[in-house]
């Protein structure tokens, strides 16, 4: 098979039409979700316009993702997920394919030992940064490779062209995820990137079953249960796609939010040490600035919701942003603090479909912004974007 050069996957700087520019806009996102969500409550519904609804009231958000069978994911992204030729869990709706695929990844995931991958994040962390580094770009040389090599780690793949590995990953979940209104160089950059990652994972795929070593991480515990080859590069590439890009946004953005809000960064840096905390610290954060402000789901059949009437096949805009500012869910919502809830927030979706490698990014993103903090970061410069993603963004340290 002949694949594009890694340059035709590569996604350009800037651009990135109306979708981009929603995830660029934190201080119009937060502000808008406010003003979202007391107009939500004083209405006490869900707003239809036809054959669009939105979904902004907390309670409402978690019963459309609770509500799996008439609120559907596949019309939303699973024709894109099979275009690129990884039909993945997370475009697909509650069936018999699914149970048995969702049971066989996420088996296959509590059997990886997952400290050696903590382990080597730490070191790189600590090498990245070291105690004498005065400014970092936060993104193109801290969280995106350190989690593309996390990534590399779990899901047994590592290619020799690194920034292209890591370019494939952006261009497939560019397609998959946000390009709801099919930008067509945006589809084409992904299945040129798509080609290549199957290539890569059927190569690696095929040298351990030859050789008879299917290894400890993911890879090699979906190979011992028993997955066939096509479920292993389905379900590995699926989950590759969402964990490099994903956590440096979200580093980027909560960085961004904590240096706007001195206040708030010292009281941050304060719990450097306590992943847990650091990882609530970053869930607060990203309600100020989310990675994914909107979900959505399409109505199996004729329905209800919150006193609003849902024609079939409407088309329902989850506000999780406005959600997670509801008083109901988020008591006092304008103050960000690390001991509320954790199942009231939806940064990683919720239902049959949260996030599959929410266990990951858990530890991951809180040892990186962490990392950061701890360093008494002072500045840092206007993000560079990539289409809808962080490219660039160099922050200024005060050392050790």
């Amino acid at each position: 098979m002949t694949m594009a050069p890694a340059e035709s996957w590569h996604t350009p700087a800037g651009g990135g039409g109306a979708i981009a520019k929603l995830l660029r806009a934190r201080r119009l996102g937060w502000w808008a979700a406010r003003i979202g969500i007391a107009l939500a409550r004083w209405w006490n519904k869900p707003l239809r316009l036809g054959q669009r609804v939105i979904v902004a009231r907390h309670d409402h958000v978690q019963e459309v993702l609770r509500r799996d069978l008439d609120f559907l994911i596949a019309p939303v992204n699973g024709d894109r997920f099979e275009a690129i030729g990884f039909p993945f869990i997370l475009g697909k709706d509650r069936a018999m394919p699914l149970a048995h695929e969702r049971a066989t990844l996420y088996r296959a995931l509590s059997r990886v030992d997952m400290a050696p991958l903590q382990a080597a994040l730490e070191r790189a962390i600590t090498a990245r940064l070291g105690t004498g580094a005065h400014s970092i770009d936060i993104v193109g040389d801290y969280a995106r490779p350190l989690a593309g090599s996390t990534a590399r780690a779990l899901f047994g793949i590592a290619p020799a062209d690194e920034p292209a590995f890591l370019d494939a990953a952006r261009a497939i979940f560019a397609h998959c995820f946000l390009n709801l209104a099919g930008d067509k160089a945006v589809e084409a950059r992904a299945l040129a990137a798509a080609a290549q990652l199957s290539a890569w994972f059927t190569t690696e795929i095929n040298r351990r079953r030859a050789a008879g070593a299917l290894g400890e991480d993911l890879m090699g515990q979906l190979l011992r249960a028993g997955a066939d080859d096509d479920l292993v590069r389905r379900s590995l590439g699926g989950m590759l796609v969402g964990s490099i890009d994903t956590t440096a946004t979200v580093v980027a953005k909560v960085m961004a939010v904590l240096i706007a809000d001195r206040a708030l960064l010292a009281r941050v840096a304060a719990d450097h040490a306590d992943p847990a905390r650091m990882a609530a610290w970053c869930d607060e954060a990203l309600r100020r600035w989310c990675h994914v402000p909107l979900l959505g789901r399409q109505a199996a059949g004729a329905t209800e919701l919150g006193g609003t009437q849902i024609p079939a096949s409407a088309q329902l805009i989850l506000w999780t942003q406005a959600a997670m500012c509801d008083p109901d869910a988020f008591p006092d919502p304008a103050t960000l603090r690390p001991d509320r809830p954790s199942g009231a927030y939806l940064h990683l979706g919720g239902g049959l479909h949260p996030c599959a490698g929410r266990a990951i990014n858990r530890w991951q993103i809180a040892m990186l912004v962490g990392g950061l903090v701890a360093r008494g970061p002072q500045r840092l410069a206007p993000i560079e974007w990539a289409g809808p993603f962080p490219a660039h963004a160099r922050l200024s340290l005060a050392g050790l």
